[in-house]
């Protein structure tokens, strides 16, 4: 009996331990709050609670009680805080909308950004007329960060009978581009920022950089009433951040999880211990595994096949979208 008690203390007071670590990143990360107030406030409460819980002193009980229920109260009002508005970068400027009616969906905000090599890009947000009955393919498109495998975006872009391909990406909404800290996923920092335009700007955003990011295209194996059902679900998902701005989080509502939720019935059989629906560099087995995309081949040798060519020309040199993206898919 005395070791039990023993153990359940030793967690009891791991799990303390952690909760006032996390809570302590979170008034750091609490955006609407002075900075000073979160640079000096989120080591304050750290060292406050962990003095009053581990203090060696009389009346332990009582401060134990105390240092719960300034835990419980802020726990309280972190789970219910909303995103703040903020001063966005101009590419984040705007929030995409559309209205579905039969087949036809109007887009407003539809981002088609003009972007240079090496320049500023000048932002530019037009309306888009798309016809779901046109709705043909789907492509999962994966874009790795450096070495590190673990960290990658993914985008989806879906293709048209007329040529045309429009690409949905769900980003973290920025204030500048000059610093982006990956830790503020974790505690409701960023606002998820689903954006939809076209692959000029989205691809060739990525690939117009100095030096270019990797691209890899996968064709999705899907028939086109589930593609169309996906866009659809895509669009109306935007219509909510636009309507009622959310999160962004690493773990529940990020490019690779939101993706996730939004796709076929397909991902529901995957267990939530399988890493590879969290962490998107590891991401291409695991849709390879549910038969989403080529799995005749390794993860790692469908990755160099799928893998875009280097010296991809601008698309200011073609005469239209369409022309642009079957370029773009050209051996």
């Amino acid at each position: 009996m005395g070791f039990m008690r023993r153990v359940l203390a030793y967690l009891g007071n791991l799990f303390v331990a952690l909760a006032v670590i996390y809570l302590g990143l979170a008034i750091y990360y609490w955006l609407g709050w002075p900075q000073w107030v979160r640079n000096y406030g989120s080591v304050a409460f750290v060292l406050a609670m962990a003095l009053f819980w581990f203090l060696p002193a009389g009346a332990g009980w009582a401060r134990r009680l105390g240092v719960l229920s300034c835990m419980a109260i802020l726990t309280i009002a972190y789970v219910s805080k909303t995103p703040v508005e903020q001063n966005w970068v101009p590419l984040h400027e705007r929030h995409v909308s559309a209205v579905i009616d039969g087949d036809i969906a109007r887009l407003d905000n539809f981002r088609d950004a003009i972007h240079r090599v090496n320049e500023p890009s000048t932002p530019r947000w037009t309306q888009r007329t798309l016809d779901l009955s046109q709705l043909r393919s789907a492509e999962l498109i994966l874009q790795p960060f450096g070495d590190f495998r673990a960290l990658e975006h993914l985008m989806l872009s879906f293709g048209f009978s007329d040529g045309r391909h429009v690409v949905i990406s769900m980003e973290a909404r920025r204030t500048s581009w000059a610093s982006f800290d990956t830790l503020a996923g974790f505690f409701r920092h960023d606002q998820i920022y689903p954006i939809i335009g076209s692959e000029r700007d989205l691809v060739w955003k990525r690939i117009a950089r100095d030096p270019p990011f990797e691209m890899q295209f996968y064709p999705l194996a899907a028939e086109p009433a589930a593609i169309r059902a996906y866009f659809v679900r895509a669009l109306k998902f935007a219509n909510q951040v636009k309507e009622r701005p959310q999160f962004y989080s690493t773990i529940r509502e990020s490019c690779m999880t939101t993706v996730i939720k939004l796709a076929p019935q397909t991902f529901a059989a995957v267990p939530w211990y399988d890493i590879r629906k969290w962490i998107p560099g590891y991401s291409l087995s695991l849709f390879q595994d549910l038969g989403l995309v080529d799995d005749s081949l390794p993860a790692d040798e469908l990755a160099r096949l799928r893998k875009l060519r280097s010296g991809i020309r601008d698309p200011a040199d073609f005469p239209d979208d369409p022309a642009w993206s079957a370029y773009l898919r050209q051996p």
